[in-house]
């Protein structure tokens, strides 16, 4: 439930701040434990497991060379055995943490996008710039975090299967032990060494990525147009430049990762023949029993897994770094525990779809706008194309007005001047915007209204509503609980009820992508309908009429008044103007 302060019903203190990457990477994991330290477990027991297998296979030549038949036999058991086993573990930890991974890149992802959802409140994110751009996050950084968190259970696998083998090991040669842990250093210290290179090859070949995503995802939503504006071949050139950078970006950040790789596995060869160095007296005395040196064999085949994943874990790290700083920046302030952090309702696959929760309706009496002033940090900050003041910067300034409730209040004026910014303003939309001045809902001052303003207290619809490739009905709800009945009653105030009747499957119709199967009127409609099947106490329309006819717009109009609707709305239509109860007349961003 939200307040006039937009702040939901629970804690929200942000104390997580200022934490590592191994700590939000931690808290992720948790997501879900049991499934998480299921996979751990099972894995740690299939990574050990060789040290084992070495073992048996050099008792087995031992009894072998002491002619002990039934001892080999008994070896040749264990070791079947072992390996059975160690399938069996792979196949359980295999399912378990594939779960975990899904589950904490949904939770990544999901933090993310309510953020970007979310109207107002501590939990709202600033806007992206682009939607294509914002996939690259959702998509890549999660990955990429998650992968790193893989690499805890290599890492601790091979430790685990490292101490066992040189446990071992040592009682047979201690100096051939001890110099298996100088690859180890090595791959740490070139690692750290290269640590700024792999952040910054990294992060770069993610800003290149977006790039691509994001003017990809703007051509193909903008199809038509750059058809008709013979705009094919700039576009795809525009685009051709992108992806040479992302190839060049792409291809220092895997050469990097895979030389760091391949040194890895290099160092450890290195190890592995320094190891056969020290122990060749041994071997040629033949203090070595034949178990002995089979199971030295053994061993030295995985000890060079470690440091191959030591390397390959600090080098995850510091992409998760990279990550994290990606999708920080889609949710409330800027803070990478916010992506990490547990949900108050938790995600989760297997986890039934939460209730809706709608806020607690506070009726409207009466809606004041006080000394509200709107200044763009530059000219063409807006993009609404509000005139400028004095002091170059765009916008709406000392705007104060009251309307009441079942009013209609139309705002006017010329182009640019400052409608759009007025509407945003007045709903905590202006993101870009520096805003002053308040407003009041009975007398009572909004805190937070981009969180306050929202169904059922107020619904908005912009001058280029979007809709949802699905059904009439559907893009109606929005997801929500309303039923045919409130539809149909929608339908017939947005005065779109007759169009919608005609088409195939009336309200269950298809609309193609962003409505493209209707008409520019038809959408608008559509979209003041699913504003109105929330029943808003207050209805607020940016130039909703632009694109329907006289007769249909007085219907509408007609509709609105007739069922008492708080209606504020930008218009020049004489059929609008005429029916308002206030009329205000905006120009260079003042009221005239």
């Amino acid at each position: 439930m939200r307040t006039l302060d937009g702040k939901p019903d629970i804690d929200d203190t942000d104390h997580y701040r200022r934490r590592g990457i191994w700590s939000l990477a931690w808290e992720i994991s948790q997501e879900r434990k049991r499934e998480f330290w299921l996979g751990y477990a099972m894995f740690i027991l299939f990574f050990a497991a060789p040290a084992a297998v070495g073992w048996f296979v050099g008792q087995a030549f031992d009894a072998l060379t002491d002619n002990d038949t039934s001892r080999l036999y008994w070896m040749a058991g264990f070791m079947w055995l072992a390996e059975v086993f160690r399938l069996a573990v792979l196949q359980v930890g295999a399912v378990a943490f594939t779960k975990s991974w899904t589950l904490m890149s949904s939770l990544m992802q999901g933090n993310m996008l309510a953020a970007q959802v979310a109207s107002g409140g501590p939990e709202a994110g600033q806007p992206v710039g682009s939607a294509g751009a914002a996939v690259t996050h959702f998509r890549d950084d999660p990955h990429d975090v998650a992968i790193f968190v893989d690499s805890w259970l290599d890492v601790s696998g091979a430790i685990v299967y490292t101490t066992i083998a040189l446990s071992i090991m040592a009682t047979i040669d201690l100096p051939a032990t001890l110099v298996v842990l100088v690859p180890m250093v090595a791959v740490a210290l070139v690692t750290m060494v290269l640590d700024t290179r792999i952040k910054q090859y990294r992060r770069a070949d993610r800003q290149a990525t977006a790039e691509v995503t994001g003017l990809l995802g703007d051509i193909l939503s903008a199809a038509t147009t750059v058809k008709v504006n013979n705009a094919t071949d700039s576009s795809l050139a525009r685009l051709k430049e992108l992806v040479d950078e992302r190839r060049r970006t792409a291809v220092k950040d895997r050469l990097l990762n895979e030389g760091l790789y391949e040194f890895s596995n290099g160092t450890a060869d290195i190890g592995l023949g320094l190891v056969l160095m020290v122990g060749a007296g041994a071997i040629v005395a033949g203090s070595f029993t034949p178990g002995e040196l089979v199971l030295f064999a053994a061993y030295l085949v995985w000890l060079g897994f470690l440091p191959r994943m030591i390397g390959r874990t600090i080098a995850r790290h510091k992409q998760a770094m990279v990550a994290f700083d990606g999708m920080r920046r889609l949710v409330a302030g800027h803070s990478a525990a916010r992506v990490a952090r547990q949900r108050h309702l938790p995600i989760g696959l297997d986890r039934p779809t939460p209730a809706r929760l709608d806020a607690e309706r506070i009726p409207l009496q009466e809606l004041t706008v006080e000394s509200l002033t709107a200044r763009y940090p530059t000219p063409s900050g807006n993009g609404h194309g509000d005139d400028q003041g004095a002091d170059g910067r765009a916008g709406i300034r000392d705007i104060s007005f009251r309307m009441a409730r079942g009013s209609i209040t139309v705002v006017t004026g010329p182009v640019g001047a400052g409608k759009s910014t007025l509407l945003r303003a007045i709903l905590g939309l202006a993101w870009q915007a520096e805003v002053t001045g308040t407003v009041r809902w009975n007398g009572e001052v909004i805190e937070d209204r981009a969180a306050f303003l929202v169904p059922p207290q107020a619904a908005f619809l912009s001058q280029v509503p979007q809709l949802l490739s699905d059904s009439v009905a559907d893009n109606i709800r929005l997801g929500g609980t309303a039923q045919d009945d409130d539809v149909a009653r929608a339908l017939r105030l947005a005065a779109v009820e007759t169009d919608i009747a005609e088409m195939p499957d009336r309200a269950e119709t298809m609309i193609g992508p962003r409505g493209l199967r209707l008409s520019g009127g038809q959408r608008q409609r559509v979209a003041a309908a699913r504003a109105l099947v929330q029943n808003p106490e207050l209805l607020v329309m940016d130039d909703l009429s632009s694109a329907l006819d006289v007769e249909t717009e007085i219907e509408l109009w007609t509709n609105l008044a007739a069922e008492g609707v708080t209606v504020l709305a930008v218009s020049h239509r004489r059929v609008a103007l005429e029916r308002a109860d206030q009329v205000l007349t905006l120009d260079r961003g003042r009221l005239v």
